[in-house]
């Protein structure tokens, strides 16, 4: 006689995956280390004074005519110039921002100043989120949970408000969206459109100081264009769009929860 019993199927259970192993600390500060590094240099071999506005159109004026010659190669080296600049978080980058208006015009210049500040902040973005990502998520993990929660349901869109109206200063969005390990493509895409106001605004007013002394007009009065006026009036209608936007869904939501 056979026995018809079906013995019951055992499910072996996976086997859990291993941990993985710490990446020595002096690994995950490497990238940050060169950044500084970076940085030290900048001040070491002067760059500080050509942050000063007239330092800097003295020099802006002597590369004019090897631009206008070699235009795609000038827009190549300053956009690289930008990133990096941007990615050790050298202070004052609005002024590369009005020199790259005051080379290459408006809208190229704005153009060069997106690219370059978005290089740059992802540079940086990823160097912090690998030296300090996972210390912070051990040592805080309520609370970044509860920030990480937030930034999840449309981290593009709170990258895009920060960089519209920057709550930190430009690097400390740079660290804090990084410890919040949003995804690189929002945080990318993001800072690609939340800077493009700020960049057209400065862009604008470097071109204007440009035709301001080829023409021979110093001072702050030639600065007073329709198109720097525009530029300006456009940044805060787009700054202030954010704000409307959650003031009109918290209201609206607001009546649907009372109805």
């Amino acid at each position: 006689m056979t026995d018809d019993r079906v013995e019951p199927e055992t499910t072996a259970e996976p086997p859990a995956e291993p941990a993985r192993p710490k990446k020595p600390l002096w690994r995950r500060l490497a990238p940050l280390a060169v950044l500084g590094a970076g940085l030290a240099a900048f001040f070491a071999l002067g760059g500080p004074q050509y942050l000063d506005a007239a330092r800097a159109q003295e020099v802006l004026r002597s590369v004019d005519g090897w631009v206008s010659e070699n235009l795609v190669l000038a827009l190549l080296a300053y956009t690289v110039f930008y990133a990096v600049a941007v990615s050790i978080s050298v202070p004052g980058a609005l002024w590369f921002t009005i020199g790259s208006g005051f080379l290459f015009g408006p809208w190229l210049g704005t153009g060069v100043a997106v690219l370059g500040a978005t290089i740059g902040a992802t540079i940086i973005f990823l160097a912090a989120r690998y030296a300090f990502a996972d210390w912070v998520r051990e040592k805080f993990p309520g609370y970044v949970k509860k920030l990480q929660d937030g930034f999840s349901r449309d981290a593009f869109t709170y990258v895009v408000i920060l960089r519209l109206i920057p709550a930190l200063p430009f690097f400390g969005i740079n660290i804090a969206t990084a410890l919040l390990n949003v995804p690189v493509r929002a945080y990318f895409f993001g800072t690609l459109i939340g800077v493009i106001p700020g960049a057209y605004v400065y862009a604008t007013v470097g071109d204007a100081i440009a035709r301001a002394a080829a023409e021979g007009v110093p001072g702050f009065g030639a600065l007073i264009t329709p198109e720097v006026i525009g530029a300006m009036a456009a940044f805060a209608a787009l700054a202030i769009l954010p704000w409307a936007y959650r003031r009109f869904t918290g209201k609206r939501a607001q009546e649907g929860d009372a109805s």
